[in-house]
């Protein structure tokens, strides 16, 4: 099968794989639109060593492979957006699991399985949640991303009618927008980088955008100098975006950090102490109040509250893998979100 590896700094290379085997206890799913995620952009910039097999986690796609022993509702056929990273890695069994808290699993481990930058690859069924009839492949693609988004909102117990700022507006600022707009939010103020994501977050509801220059003084005068109920960090890297979560947030408010930061960054503690902020740091999705993180997404879109299709910019062939890397990593093209199809 065609599958798009990294094998270098900024090198995407096509190679052709052995497709998934049929398993006893995995579900093979035929990849239908995959998108380019900003943690796929991450190793993409900064890791020379060469995978083995193919990356990818924001996919919809369609069952071809059921284990013998699944009992589930899916059937062969059934277009699903998959939990690639925790659940469909995850035992099922142990006490994280249990609680639906599929990251944590204490034997969750990532198989060479491969993701879905590829025109197959397997994941246990647990992983797996039907797509409704009423959303397009795209929308399903976008599942993930907004699960994202969800989960760090209900995680951050964001009340209805609080005020927000988002910071960041790649595609999980702008799908956490989406999110706490979905969720109850009545403002959510966006620091966008970039022009054309500005326009977005304003397309999508945003109350207002500032840069991350003038993004403290625009959100506290917008705010009555009082600052949001609950920040999002949304940018990870190197950024120093969670000293402006401090800064934006209210006294005895509630800073989210969405951002992966893969290496330790200086961060100044003094100004949360003396605000008596909360702070929180979600990882991708699970279980809270007995509904998981991906069926509250679906429940979003279906009902038009999270309109993600927007999102999309680009759209390109897998065999142009190379290509779409180049653009989803060169923001002067315009991207947001970078999809791809077998």
């Amino acid at each position: 099968m065609l599958a798009a590896v990294r094998t270098g700094l900024r090198t995407i290379e096509m190679r052709d794989l052995d497709e998934p085997g049929e398993a006893d206890d995995t579900a093979i799913i035929r990849t239908l639109v995959t998108g380019i995620c900003g943690s796929d952009l991450h190793p993409y910039h900064g890791r020379a060593a060469p995978q083995r097999v193919q990356e990818g986690h924001e996919v919809a796609g369609e069952i071809v492979h059921l284990p013998d022993s699944f009992t589930g509702p899916l059937r062969v056929g059934d277009r699903v957006a998959v939990d690639i990273v925790c659940a469909g890695v995850s035992c099922g069994t142990c006490a994280a699991c249990r609680d639906g808290q599929f990251f944590h699993c204490r034997t969750r481990s990532v198989p060479e399985w491969g993701g879905s930058f590829a025109s197959a690859f397997e994941r246990r069924p647990q992983g797996l949640f039907r797509i409704p009839d009423t959303l397009t492949d795209e929308q399903g693609a976008l599942i993930e991303p907004l699960a994202v988004a969800v989960h760090g909102v209900r995680w951050g117990r964001m009340r209805p009618g609080s005020s927000v700022a988002v910071i960041g507006a790649g595609s999980i600022g702008l799908v956490t927008l989406l999110a706490a707009k979905g969720l109850g939010a009545a403002e959510v103020h966006v620091v966008a980088r970039h022009p054309h994501q500005a326009a977005l977050a304003m397309a999508l509801g945003a109350t207002s955008t500032s840069t991350p220059e003038e993004a403290r003084r625009a959100i506290l005068d917008r705010t009555g100098g009082r600052g949001v109920d609950i920040a999002f960090e949304t940018v990870g890297g190197h950024a120093t975006t969670v000293d402006l979560a401090w800064d934006v947030t209210r006294i005895q408010g509630t800073a989210v950090v969405l951002g992966i930061f893969p290496d330790p960054v200086p961060v100044n503690l003094i100004r949360p102490v003396v605000r008596e902020l909360w702070a929180t740091f979600p990882i991708c999705y699970g279980v809270i109040d007995g509904r998981h993180d991906f069926d509250v997404a679906i429940d979003l879109i279906a009902s038009g509250h999270a309109p993600v299709e927007r999102l999309v910019t680009h759209r390109f062939s897998l065999a142009d893998a190379p290509e779409a890397f180049r653009v989803a990593a060169d923001k002067s093209t315009g991207s947001v979100k970078v999809h791809l199809r077998p």
